[in-house]
């Protein structure tokens, strides 16, 4: 009668649907799924000042979280808002979901190319993780991924807000 129990605690997780008792049966358990990402040709935001938010678009995005249930269909895209003082990006996709991910930065060697009427301010590489749905995600299935990006920052000539963009020929990745 005992010999069967394994098999059988199987089965009862499989009919009530629980992981958990399943993976209490199964030796080594389960593995934890890979988070989603999603890698993006075009990020572009701007602010009144280098202190203030910056709000913008992102799009062109593709890749495993470009699906109805996480970033919209690919190409994916949506509006970013970015906080420095806070170091939190939120990215409302096109589809509604929200992920929000920390960052940090560091300085590069600043060889943007400003457009016109704009003079260059910098040039860093973020890095960051999308944070869990208690920060406001609703892209389940991409958190935890981790966040990387290379962008220019350049200040208007007159007025002296800030725009925002990625740095020709890279990606940025959430």
């Amino acid at each position: 009668m005992r010999r069967h129990l394994p098999l059988r605690l199987m089965v009862c997780a499989a009919m009530a649907g629980s992981a958990s008792l399943a993976a209490a049966a199964i030796p080594g358990g389960i593995a934890s799924a890979v988070p989603l990402t999603v890698s993006c040709t075009t990020l572009s935001s701007t602010s009144p000042t280098a202190t203030s938010n910056s709000t913008g678009t992102i799009s062109g995005c593709s890749g495993t979280g470009a699906n109805s249930t996480n970033a919209g269909v690919a190409p994916a895209h949506g509006t970013d808002v970015s906080n420095l003082s806070t170091k939190k990006a939120t990215i409302t996709w096109s589809n509604g979901k929200k992920t929000v991910s920390s960052f940090t930065y560091t300085s590069l060697t600043n060889n943007c190319v400003a457009p016109a009427g704009y003079t260059n301010l910098a040039k860093v590489h973020e890095t960051g993780k999308v944070l869990p749905s208690t920060s406001g995600t609703t892209t389940a299935g991409m958190v935890g991924g981790l966040t990387s990006a290379t962008v220019c920052a350049f200040k208007k000539t007159v007025g002296g807000s800030i725009l925002v963009k990625n740095y020709p020929g890279t990606k940025v990745v959430i």
